[in-house]
């Protein structure tokens, strides 16, 4: 179901969260090789259902995919997972390299970085 409630999916037959890259990958080859449909799903906050499964799509959520894998201060660069909340986020760089997101948005608190 969409973050507003207006589209919900059916018949989804799994939600898979990988914790990975290599992961993801596998996963989208197995469904690749079987033809399986798959949806992408992050915070599930936007307003037009696109992440919400349609017919038999499998979810492939990246909820758990929330690391911080490098920052660089000197570039102020991350390098972080999809699965990252973006205040979450923030709030890590504020603490670890004095630098900030340059992002803000009403949906921080759950929106996802990919």
């Amino acid at each position: 179901t969409s973050w507003l409630k207006d589209y919900t999916g059916e018949g989804c037959p799994a939600v898979l969260q990988p914790r990975s890259t290599e992961q993801v990958a596998a996963i989208l080859k197995y469904c690749n090789e079987r033809k399986i449909a798959v949806v992408p799903q992050g915070g599930n906050t936007n307003f037009v259902g696109s992440s919400t499964p349609v017919f038999d799509e499998v979810i492939l959520s990246t909820k758990r995919m929330n690391t911080v894998i490098d920052i660089n201060e000197t570039d102020s660069t991350v390098t972080c997972q999809a699965g990252c909340i973006l205040e979450t986020l923030d709030n890590t760089l504020r603490e670890k390299a004095g630098i900030m997101m340059p992002v803000d948005l009403g949906a921080k608190g759950s929106c996802f970085i990919g």
